[in-house]
């Protein structure tokens, strides 16, 4: 049994082509800029939006859980025919039509209890996508790569101290996860969020630079994103009476740098502005 607060269809912000997006309930982290409030804690909260009472986290099963995100099929397979389908391979990232995402809070903490929808998932041939911070256990990442076919791994704060000061995890933990997923061979898009007053400070730019340094040997990094902050999920903040989070505009000069001084380690890189 697994805790979700969305279901989004239609996404086109969460993997290559059109993909249903699920969002569980439950983090490793607790980010100050972070934009899905309601997906924190593993529980189910009630929310207050201009009177209207409702919860935040609905209840399913794995079989469940496929069962709804399989309704789409017809989206995830596009215009193209099967036989095109079926030569698709996950290392080809642009060319995947669309599929299922994991996100969250942290997906990786679920993959235990979805193992019959993932199992189903690739029965089907569906792409699967993971959006993570990898602040989860080991066993749990061992376990979804027999799964899903792409990671989006959140890079943020390296050093040890910062880690553990802004986002309340353990960065070892994180650089001991991803040295296996990126051993294992598996396709992978870095996500660095730039977030004025937390991220975007020089320290945490070079260290995060010297890490790209280390890890650009792996072929299997396709591409770095570099997220700026916003304030879309201020309205789900105030509908759980929990303080609206204050961040520092980034700068679009600013991003076109990180993004050349990105580029010039040899990654593909964009700007992502949702």
């Amino acid at each position: 049994m697994c805790l979700c607060t969305d279901i989004q269809r239609f996404s086109l912000h969460d993997g290559p082509g059109i993909r249903t997006t699920v969002f569980f309930k439950g983090c490793s982290l607790r980010c100050p800029w972070c934009c899905n409030p309601e997906t924190q804690k593993p529980n189910i909260q009630e929310y207050n939006k201009s009177g209207v009472i409702g919860y935040y986290g609905k209840k399913y099963t794995s079989r469940d859980l496929y069962d709804e995100v399989i309704k789409d099929v017809a989206f995830y397979k596009g215009k193209i025919s099967y036989e095109q389908y079926e030569q698709i391979t996950s290392d080809n990232i642009e060319d995947i039509p669309g599929g299922v995402t994991f996100s969250g809070g942290e997906a990786l903490l679920q993959i235990p209890f979805i193992t019959e929808c993932l199992t189903l998932l690739k029965e089907s041939k569906i792409h699967i996508a993971l959006e993570t911070c990898l602040y989860a256990p080991k066993d749990n990442l061992l376990l979804s790569l027999q799964y899903v076919n792409l990671f989006y791994v959140d890079l943020k704060v390296i050093d040890f101290q910062k880690c553990n000061e802004i986002l309340k995890g353990n960065v070892n933990e994180f650089k001991e996860n991803f040295n296996l997923l990126l051993e294992s061979g598996k396709p992978i898009v870095i996500r660095i969020p730039v977030i004025g007053g937390y991220t975007d400070n020089p320290q945490n730019v070079e260290d995060v630079m010297n890490y790209l340094v280390e890890i650009k040997k792996y072929k299997n990094i396709k591409k770095i994103e570099l997220i700026k902050g916003h304030n879309l999920g201020e309205e789900k903040y105030k509908s759980m009476s929990l303080p609206i989070p204050k961040f520092i505009d980034v700068s679009d000069g600013f991003l076109r740098k990180y993004k050349e001084r990105v580029e010039n380690l040899g990654f593909y890189t964009n700007i992502c502005k949702i």
